[in-house]
């Protein structure tokens, strides 16, 4: 069923959050369109309450591209804070844990509704939705995994304001962390214990995004990397990335070493 885009009100964001705070049943969907709970925008967006997707990345796809297009008002819409929990709770099916026995109950607040600023990035639909604006297919490394909305990679790659804006190194990861198909390799978002670290044959985290974030603050002091291509940037990288650059990166990471 189709419907066009609302708000909650203050009384509809309660609600949505004593649900949150103790799932019992149901999520609360019918105040979706109840006047009591919701403001109807002067904007036409519409978008569908039956739609269901396997990853967050086509959520945000999804919200880009079919229900507000890319002429909106970016930095207006994300600051509409009832807008995005009415869109959470309206998808909220797409929203929820995945196995190891919590299927269906919700993460923690932050990712629904609004819980301030320091922690706003944690706004899944939101923040997809920014993030296929921002960097399109790339967006698929933080959002492309079908046990979880939410994980360890989204959290490295959002969390940070000079990462989460860096068009750059958006291309730079999309080119070393995606398969051809758009798969994310394994061990990305691998950490390099003291233990690795202290064992010399152990390539644990070297050149995973972890990394890569600290790679980048390094060059950025050197090199204007928002003005080089993913491949130029690549070149300069260590030696250690060159495992995870497709074949002919491998080869530019391998001679500038």
């Amino acid at each position: 069923m189709k419907c066009q885009v609302a708000m909650l009100n203050e009384d509809g964001i309660g609600m949505f959050r004593m649900w949150l705070k103790a799932p019992a049943g149901m999520p609360p969907r019918e105040i979706l369109t109840d006047p009591r709970f919701s403001i109807v925008l002067e904007e036409d967006h519409e978008i569908d309450l039956d739609r269901r997707f396997e990853t967050t990345y086509e959520l945000g796809r999804y919200l880009h591209e079919e229900v507000f297009g890319g002429s909106v008002d970016r930095l207006k819409l994300r600051g509409r804070h009832g807008l995005w929990a009415w869109i959470s709770l309206a998808m909220i099916g797409s929203l929820l844990r995945r196995g190891r026995g919590k299927t269906g109950l919700p993460l923690g607040e932050a990712h629904y509704v609004h819980a301030g600023e320091r922690l706003g990035y944690r706004l899944i639909a939101r923040t997809a939705w920014e993030v296929v604006c921002l960097h399109g297919d790339n967006a698929r490394l933080p959002f492309s995994s079908p046990a979880s909305p939410w994980g360890d990679v989204a959290e490295q790659m959002t969390s940070r304001q000079e990462i989460f804006m860096h068009p750059s190194f958006w291309k730079v990861a999309g080119v070393l962390y995606l398969e051809a198909d758009g798969r994310v390799k394994r061990g990305v978002s691998a950490i390099r214990s003291a233990g690795h670290r202290k064992n010399p044959r152990s390539r644990v985290g070297l050149g995973g995004l972890r990394r890569l974030a600290v790679s980048f603050g390094q060059f950025e002091r050197t090199y204007l990397l928002r003005a080089m291509t993913a491949e130029q940037i690549i070149g300069i990288l260590p030696r250690e990335y060159g495992a995870w650059a497709p074949a002919q990166a491998q080869v530019q990471v391998t001679e500038m070493a």
